[in-house]
């Protein structure tokens, strides 16, 4: 099938390493390698060429207007004189940004004729909405979050009734929804939204890049973490994440077993604390910050760690889909997280991982310390995870949204050749 993709959040480079750049190149190479031609429509991308080249498929960049980009550095500059901290990319930015989004998008599809539109959903967003009414094709959303209630109780949001007003609109309006949670799911029947409509498509690995044959012995060369108990961490540092709490449970194993180490791969805004907490608790030679690591380059420092943490704390509302879990478990690595939201369902207790209850920091250190003294489990434990996840592949995850969306798709067909004279049409 054709298939044209849009992301219109500028928030997310499509070659960046953030979760979302991951999900989409993940996902659009899936669809690609299954057969179908997808067309991608973009707002960011850091390299036009190594896109078309990684992804074998047409990108079209639909980048923010040269005055919408004046619009927003106006707004960044007010809100710096006022003292206020505001987003790279404002609500008002991103919503105007649907008038040049939507010009792209509508030339792709002129040129394409895609059997159907696949979106992630962003705050703001509508140009998928009204570009599947103009071509009477059908409209995937992929919600990754409620995104109107995120920005309000994290960031701030501007014009919260019209965003959330937006919000359900599109959620409702949209012909397949795919949530990648259950509790994502509880969100969307909540706006309104028919049960019916809506399908549960967790996250997923990349299981030809993270295996559990991967040499992780460089990367503990370079870092010297031969014959050490390595505890490893990957992602962003920030609240929601719970690495503070992994490095305060760390200190108190260390105590017990000078030769473990911790090391932890990504950056974000918790760094500089979390740098100066192990500087003041003399845990400066026990801890590694590996900063910033290219994602194809992710799986040979997992595979020099003993163990894998994902420490999330206790969340009113837990509607990810921890990427991070399923590229831990592909990879053969012994893992230990918090019993919340998806992970209680995706690692089995025992089996394949360890789970510990959010924000009980003696729970992680047991489990940690248990494992320190058990190779063999953790071995059993990685062979396990790495086996499960086997059924949480990308390639599994475009096989099943071709499959929802064949039925729509046909339909689709059989309603529009008899108006269209047994011709294929693209509106101009």
């Amino acid at each position: 099938m054709k298939i044209l993709y849009l992301c219109a959040d500028p928030g997310i480079d499509l070659m960046g390493q953030s979760g979302g750049s991951i999900h989409i190149r993940s996902f659009v190479r899936a669809l690609g390698e299954l057969g179908h031609e997808v067309t991608l429509v973009c707002s960011s991308i850091g390299n036009d060429g190594l896109g078309e080249m990684d992804f074998h498929t047409a990108v079209r960049p639909a980048p923010l207007a040269a005055w919408n980009r004046a619009c927003a550095q106006v707004m960044r500059t007010a809100n710096r004189l006022i003292g206020r901290t505001g987003r790279l990319h404002p609500d008002l930015v991103r919503f105007l940004h649907n008038l040049t989004f939507s010009k792209v998008a509508k030339v792709a599809s002129r040129e394409v004729c895609p059997d159907f539109i696949y979106e992630r959903y962003s705050l703001w967003g509508l140009a998928g909405l009204q570009l599947a009414r103009d071509c009477s094709i059908p409209l995937v959303l992929e919600v990754n979050a409620p995104l109107a209630f995120e920005q309000q109780r994290y960031r701030g949001l501007t014009f919260s009734a019209l965003a959330r007003s937006i919000e359900r609109r599109v959620w409702s309006q949209a012909h397949l929804l795919l949530a990648v949670s259950e509790s994502l799911r509880g969100f969307l029947k909540e706006a309104g939204v028919a049960v019916e409509r809506v399908r549960i498509l967790s996250n997923a690995a990349d299981t030809r890049l993270f295996r559990p044959d991967v040499d992780g012995e460089p990367v503990r060369r370079q870092f010297n973490l031969n014959r050490r108990f390595v505890v490893g961490f990957v992602g962003t540092f920030k609240p929601w994440h719970g690495v503070d709490l992994l490095v305060s449970a760390f200190r108190d194993l260390y105590k017990v077993d000078p030769s473990a180490h911790l090391l932890l791969i990504g950056d974000g805004p918790l760094r500089p604390s979390l740098e100066d907490y192990v500087w003041k608790t003399g845990l400066k030679e026990a801890v590694t910050f590996a900063g910033r690591v290219a994602h194809q380059d992710i799986p040979r420092y997992l595979a020099a760690v003993d163990v894998a943490v994902a420490p999330y704390p206790t969340l009113d509302e837990f509607y990810y889909s921890p990427l991070k879990l399923f590229e831990y478990m592909a990879a053969g690595r012994a893992v230990v997280a918090s019993r919340g939201g998806q992970v209680a369902q995706i690692i089995e207790e025992g089996n394949t991982g360890v789970l510990f209850d959010p924000g009980d920091r003696a729970g992680l250190v047991e489990c940690l310390r248990q494992l320190r003294n058990d190779p063999a489990r953790r071995e059993e434990l990685g062979r396990r995870a790495s086996a499960a996840c086997r059924g949480y592949t990308w390639s599994q995850n475009a096989a099943c949204v071709i499959d929802w969306v064949e039925p729509l798709v046909a339909r689709n067909r059989a309603v529009a050749m008899p108006a269209r004279g047994g011709r294929e049409h693209c509106p101009s």
